[in-house]
């Protein structure tokens, strides 16, 4: 089954791992990762794509909806925020 490429403002629930029980927010998509915002944590959280997709497919993230765009204005500048602080 091919899914849909991962896109920013995106919403993921983390059902099992390290991240259980966070939402991840896409907040930058490269070739070679997915950039999210963790949240309650709100710290960054940067996941190789091909292991984006290995947790897609098995569901270790589940796709929860896309964030209407001021919801998500918020979520990137704290993002933006954790990148220029080198959390």
């Amino acid at each position: 089954m091919v899914m849909d490429p991962v896109k920013k403002r995106q919403t993921y629930a983390v059902q099992t791992g390290d991240y259980v029980g966070q939402m991840f927010i896409v907040c930058e998509v490269t070739d070679v990762e997915v950039g999210c915002l963790a949240v309650p944590d709100m710290k960054n959280v940067k996941v190789p794509k091909d292991k984006w997709t290995i947790g897609r497919n098995s569901d270790i993230i589940e796709y929860v909806e896309t964030l209407p765009g001021e919801v998500y204005m918020i979520s990137e500048k704290q993002y933006i925020v954790n990148e220029d602080s080198n959390n």
